[in-house]
């Protein structure tokens, strides 16, 4: 069984393990906290997925691989899912230009930020560039997978 199968079936099983605990506090989708988790994410299916609307409404547009011009979705996203495949570029830069240009936001696999519309997610890394500090909400141009997200 090769070891990206093996990890799947690991981040499923953790995932069947969150459905079925008890909730004792605020849901992850209520903290509001970047990096937010939802207990109610499927298995990795290896995408980065973009909703036009929080809460997945809107028009959708997903990737597997690096993407240099988000077309019909660039600038126009309020929820962003990192549903790739745990180990190696799993993580997701997101760029405020085209072609990875400008300031970056860095989502981790597994996370999903909701509803950016209010202001709680920024461009944090890249100062001085195009876009640093700005929302993330419909300001993204192009994104690359990485291996973990770090300051750069």
């Amino acid at each position: 069984m090769s070891i990206k199968r093996v990890l799947t079936l690991a981040a499923s099983a953790a995932a069947v393990a969150v459905l079925v605990s008890p909730v004792t506090s605020a849901s992850a989708l209520e903290s509001g906290t970047q990096g937010t988790r939802s207990a109610q994410l499927a298995s990795a299916d290896g995408y980065l997925h973009v909703y036009t609307q929080p809460y997945g409404g809107g028009r959708e547009c997903k990737w597997q691989g690096n993407s240099d011009n988000w077309g019909t979705c660039r600038n126009l996203t309020s929820d962003i899912w990192n549903n790739g495949y745990a180990g190696g570029n799993d993580a997701v830069d997101l760029y405020t230009a085209p072609n990875a240009g400008g300031a970056h936001a860095c989502i981790s696999q597994g996370d999903r930020w909701i509803d950016t519309t209010h202001n709680d997610y920024h461009f944090t890394y890249g100062a001085g560039l195009e876009g640093f500090g700005a929302s993330v909400n419909n300001n993204i141009s192009s994104h690359r997978w990485v291996d973990y997200c770090s300051q750069g």
